[in-house]
């Protein structure tokens, strides 16, 4: 997961940006045109967005267009349940929450929270 940047000449801009929302979705970007010049500017919207707009106006100059990262997966709940059942069973709730959010990389807030429900439910408590 990275911000993406492409240099791009103006005639091609308006296709770059369409190529690139195929490839990549339609992700945020900009476009900066003109950059450290009288004419400098900077647009900012989705990828399809920005290929319509330099479709319809055309702009001259060079062009360096900035991709936003790819969002994060969404956890797979179902996976993170039952590791953390199993982690609440060994270990309490406070120690597997923040054993998992270690591992996951979720919050930690969350992962006690659906913790305590699992300890709740369950009546694993230690």
């Amino acid at each position: 997961m990275a911000t993406l940047v492409f240099f791009e000449a103006m005639p091609r801009l308006a296709a770059a940006l369409a190529d690139l929302a195929e490839l990549f979705g339609n992700r945020s970007a900009a476009v900066a045109r003109e950059l450290t010049k009288l004419h400098e500017e900077v647009r900012r919207g989705p990828l399809l967005d920005l290929a319509a707009h330099y479709r319809m106006a055309p702009a001259r100059g060079e062009a360096v267009i900035v991709v936003a990262s790819a969002p994060p997966p969404a956890p797979d709940w179902d996976d993170i349940a039952e590791r953390l059942r199993a982690a609440v069973a060994e270990s309490g709730v406070r120690e597997a929450a923040a054993r998992l959010a270690a591992e996951t990389g979720l919050s930690r807030r969350e992962l006690y929270r659906r913790a305590l429900a699992i300890e709740r439910e369950t009546g694993l408590s230690r």
